[in-house]
């Protein structure tokens, strides 16, 4: 690919952005019964190398980490995951505590752009041999930029979201992954984010009260 001869400079000369121009923002993030995760510093290219988990967690958390299984990777002075060698093959996992109602990816990319139509969201309810599926959501790009990187070699800046509900799933899903590929080689992965929604947890004061209540049904029934 004649336009990204040179971008090996996204590498090397540190042209890269922490984080996104334009992210989407839950109006529930921070709220009770969410969470969020975190990736704008990357430490390993590749499956082989290990995750990576999120910059927002103490390290490491186990709640979510993220892989690259794309091949001939490489981390940018910037701490980016760069698909000098193949394309970027992310996937993006999180585990919960309480059934998975929404949620919202957010990608910052560079150089070679994503297969924004083919990213996906794939779950299980935790259990072996229980349910799981992939659901699919129309990208949102929140920002687009076409940049010239230097010797007439054309790539873009793009902030992509997606939102994905999972409330209409009769199963109790416990864990989720974000899979997203890139067109080609000489992408840049700047930043991830999930948000996730999850399903209210009664808390102890609220379950000891409907143990109360149940007992004192069974008394008015003696």
């Amino acid at each position: 690919m004649k336009r990204f001869t040179v971008l090996f400079a996204l590498a090397t000369t540190g042209f890269a952005s922490a984080g996104y121009m334009t992210e989407d923002v839950p109006d529930w993030r921070g709220d009770t019964d969410t969470a969020l995760y975190e990736w704008e510093t990357f430490t390993s290219a590749g499956a082989a190398t290990g995750p990576n988990f999120p910059n927002n967690e103490p390290w490491p958390s186990g709640n979510a980490v993220l892989f690259n299984f794309g091949q001939g990777a490489i981390i940018s002075g910037e701490g980016n995951i760069y698909g000098y060698g193949g394309a970027l093959n992310v996937h993006a996992y999180a585990y919960t505590a309480a059934d998975t109602q929404e949620v919202v990816a957010n990608v910052s990319m560079q150089g070679t752009e994503m297969l924004y139509d083919q990213v996906m969201l794939a779950w299980t309810d935790g259990i072996e041999g229980g349910e799981d599926g992939v659901l699919f959501a129309e990208a949102s790009m929140n920002y687009w930029e076409e940049v010239d990187f230097g010797g007439g070699n054309i790539g873009v800046i793009a902030n992509v979201s997606w939102t994905f509900d999972l409330s209409g799933l009769s199963a109790d899903v416990r864990e989720i992954g974000l899979l997203a590929m890139t067109e080609g080689v000489h992408s840049s992965l700047d930043a991830v984010s999930l948000d996730l929604r999850v399903a209210a947890v009664p808390a102890p004061a609220g379950i000891a009260l409907l143990g109360v209540a149940a007992l004192a049904g069974r008394r008015r029934r003696r």
